[in-house]
């Protein structure tokens, strides 16, 4: 089976996706795809045409600080970078998961934002209160204001539970989360 793990920043994808890392699923990270891709070079090309030298770092690497703050609060300066980015992400996403001889988990942040659901057996969100989500967020390094406005440009958490076939909250700590990831991979497993 292939599971669409997705759920808000801060939510704590990354924490579930190593829960049904530990009973057999092939994780794939979007995100970490999405950094690969960023850096490729034919990327790098685009994006200093579009911006210069000031999106990268002194190595030549992209600045991703530099591109959050550009991007995070203009909506066609993200749409930008998403046009450059997303299509060889969903690519190398796509082959990830081509051997279905096994399971896996793609932990996906924007699932419903890109209509992604479609491609995926199940879809689980990772759900927390926004005062915990904030206090990760915070810890991460972020500011109050930054971590607000990361939350504000994903849809609202109501949607992505409300458009998932099943719902862990994660709140509590890591062996209340390892539980549910214990309790619905069987029952998955079960029904499929």
């Amino acid at each position: 089976m292939v599971i669409g793990l997705t759920g808000g920043i801060g939510c704590g994808k990354t924490a579930a996706a190593a829960c049904f890392a530990r009973r057999g699923f092939q994780v794939v990270d979007a995100d970490a795809l999405a950094r690969e891709v960023l850096g490729s070079p034919a990327c790098v090309a685009q994006l200093l045409a579009r911006w210069g030298r000031a999106c990268l770092q002194a190595d030549g690497t992209p600045d991703r600080a530099w591109l959050a703050a550009k991007v995070f609060g203009d909506p066609a300066e993200r749409a930008f970078l998403e046009a450059v980015t997303h299509p060889e992400v969903a690519r190398r996403r796509l082959a990830a998961v081509a051997d279905r001889s096994r399971d896996h988990v793609v932990e996906i942040p924007l699932l419903f934002e890109k209509n992604l659901a479609s491609e995926f057996d199940w879809v689980v969100c990772v759900n927390s209160s926004e005062g915990v989500r904030l206090q990760r967020l915070e810890k991460r390094g972020l500011s109050s204001e930054q971590a607000r406005e990361r939350m504000k440009s994903q849809l609202p958490m109501f949607e992505k539970v409300k458009g998932s076939h099943r719902v862990i909250f994660n709140d509590g700590d890591v062996a209340f989360l390892d539980a549910q990831v214990e309790a619905l991979v069987r029952g998955l497993r079960t029904a499929s």
